[in-house]
This record gives structure tokens, sequence and C-alpha cells, in this order.
């Protein structure tokens, strides 16, 4: 079965069921308030942090630009997870068995919807944050590297919960691990690449 067929089958569903569920409607949006909360509220806080704590925001935007890039794909990953859960607490996955949709095409469904989403939503939100400015090659290459993020969370969140309580445990956990890269930041050269990261400067004209 092809893909957009499935995607025609099963699309309408998953937007059923994330506009029945506030708590799926509020992580659908988090990438959209993350990225407005970093374009109005840094640079309403940098001159208060300034003068009460000496502390140049400034100077950490490449840091807080990564943070998007990781949380953006990760919301969407954590989205798809949780229909999935939702899907096998309702006997969904079983009566997907009797349906002309094969099982291979529905985990291909699972899986590349959120690498498509979050690849696409991620595009959006780096220039939303507009924090600092990267070319256009450089934001297809971190964005289509980040995606991927949201697949593993997706399968993760599925795998290793039985239910919506334990996806939000084993969330945690993974926005923990997604976060090793953000503390290479404190770190000296050498220690930076052990966590998976390489921080570079950031000139004056890209911020």
């Amino acid at each position: 079965m092809k893909f957009t067929t499935v995607l025609r089958a099963l699309g309408p569903v998953d937007l059923k069921s994330v506009s029945r569920d506030s708590l799926l409607l509020l992580i659908s949006a988090g990438s959209l308030v993350l990225a407005l909360a970093m374009r109005y509220g840094v640079p309403f806080v940098t001159p208060h942090l300034q003068r009460l704590l000496f502390i140049e925001l400034g100077d950490y935007t490449p840091l807080l630009m990564s943070f998007v890039l990781l949380m953006a794909p990760g919301m969407v990953g954590s989205l798809v997870g949780f229909l999935i859960l939702d899907e096998r607490d309702d006997g969904t996955l079983t009566a997907l068995l009797v349906t002309p949709i094969s099982l291979t095409a529905y985990l291909l469904y699972r899986i590349g919807l959120p690498v498509v989403i979050a690849f696409l939503v991620t595009l959006a939100a780096v220039p939303i944050a507009g924090l600092i400015r990267i070319p256009f090659g450089q934001l297809l290459l971190a964005a289509a590297l980040a995606a991927l993020s949201g697949a593993i969370v997706a399968l993760a969140v599925t795998a290793l919960a039985a239910n919506k309580v334990e996806g939000f445990a084993v969330l945690k956990v993974l926005q923990a691990l997604q976060a090793l890269p953000l503390v290479a930041w404190f770190l000296p050269t050498p220690w930076q690449c052990c966590l998976g990261a390489k921080y570079w400067h950031i000139s004056p004209n890209q911020r």
C-alpha cells in the first residue's frame, strides 16, 4: 500500500485525536510557543539580567538556538509517541490487522511522519526564534539531522512506556539525554566532542 494511501486513511484520524486531547494540543503547539518565547522573551530579559546579575545573554544565543533545534523535533516525536500509546490502549493497532493497511505501511507512516513534520517544524522554528541568522543551506542540514530525533523519541516512548504516565517519565529521560550537547557549551573543547557537540563563534553580523 502506498504511503499516500496510508496518509489519507490515518491522517484525519490523527488530527481528530489531537484536537480532542488538550495535552496533545499543547504539545503540538509547543515548538511554536518555544520559538516565540525565544524571539520576544530573550530581548526582554537581557537588560534585566545584565543589570541585576551582570550576565550578557547575547553571548549565549547559539546555546539558546541549539535548544530550539533539539527540542522542536523532540516535541513532535513525543506527540506521535503518545498517539501510538492511545492507539494501543484503544485496541486500534489490533484492529489494523484486519484492514488493508499492512503493518509495514503503518510502521513507515509512524516513523516517517515525525521525521517529515519535525523537519518542517524546525525549519520554521529557527527563523521564528530569530536570535541568530543561519544560512539556509546550513539550516536545511541542521533541520534534517535534528528531524531524525523525532522518530527516535516516538519509537522510544512507544517501546518503553505502557501508558501516558510512563510515557512522560520516558520523555523526561530522553530530554535529559538530548540536553547533553548543551552541557558541552560550558566545557573546554576536548570534552565538547565527547558530548557530541562542538560550538563555534557567532560573529556579530550573524546575531
